[in-house]
């Protein structure tokens, strides 16, 4: 991304099932679904993961936020689901 960004999209998934996989297990899963393109910091917490989501343009926020969505429907991330 270049030095003009739009700004930043916080989004938190959170873990629904109990014998959904930890947190840093599921961060790996979600960062290798997203598209690589994008940059983005993470923090995790005991059922928690928050991503903060560099933004190009401001109308990127909702197709940010639907593709998190959609790549928590794989079944690979399983019992986790977005926050909001």
């Amino acid at each position: 991304m270049n030095a003009e960004r739009a700004g930043y999209l916080d989004v938190e998934a959170v873990r629904d099932d109990d014998h959904a996989p930890a947190p840093a297990t599921t961060l790996v899963r979600l960062l290798a679904l997203l598209p690589r393109h994008w940059s983005c910091t993470e923090a995790i917490g005991p059922d928690w993961i928050r991503l903060r989501i560099a933004l190009a343009a401001p109308s990127d926020e909702a197709t940010a936020r639907g593709a998190v969505r959609a790549t928590l429907s794989d079944p690979a991330l399983r019992g986790w689901s977005l926050r909001g």
